[in-house]
């Protein structure tokens, strides 16, 4: 089943890599890659680990499982051996995925632009009550296609003030992927 990415992509006519078109169309349950994890300074590291988000590493395996539950999906992220999950659903009223990571959610939008897809925060709960702009998180995150055909992501998080508080990057192999159809 799509998942909230395709139907956001489907929704806005986005012209994104046949790769990403694939892989959010029909997700598989588990993909696997590489990892690079980097944090920010002391409060961004301590709120990225309050946020289940792996410390800073170097490259390591990366894993994602993607279930399906109610109107959404679970991505499961393993970084060697941290894990995080977060709920996925698209709202259609909106025309934005919702992301929840435990109290927090996220409301994200995308553009496509130069052969990638590109995510970014539009508003922020929490506990839900909506956070101002002054407090909520900036994201620049992206999804491509890599040179080897994997799906390359580049993802960070920062909030004002206190900086950077995780990106990480790497790709995930999909050999299981029919891009022909």
């Amino acid at each position: 089943m799509r998942d909230a990415f395709a139907q956001l992509i489907e929704a806005n006519k986005l012209d994104v890599p046949p790769v990403l078109r694939r892989f959010h169309a029909e997700p598989p349950a588990l993909s696997q890659g590489q990892v690079t994890v980097e944090g920010g300074r002391r409060w961004g590291r301590l709120l990225a680990a309050l946020a289940g988000f792996p410390p800073p590493m170097s490259r390591s395996r990366f894993r994602l499982e993607v279930a399906r539950e109610g109107k959404g999906h679970v991505w499961r992220r393993s970084f060697a051996r941290h894990k995080t999950s977060s709920f996925l659903q698209y709202d259609a009223r909106s025309g934005r995925v919702v992301e929840r990571f435990g109290p927090v959610e996220l409301e994200l939008s995308a553009t496509a632009r130069d052969g990638a897809l590109i995510i970014t925060i539009e508003r922020a709960r929490l506990f839900g009550f909506t956070l101002p702009p002054s407090l909520c998180p900036q994201s620049t995150a992206m999804e491509y296609e890599t040179p080897q055909g994997n799906l390359g992501f580049d993802i960070s998080a920062s909030l004002p003030r206190i900086g950077l508080l995780v990106r990480y990057h790497g790709y995930l192999t999909l050999p299981e992927l029919d891009l022909r159809r």
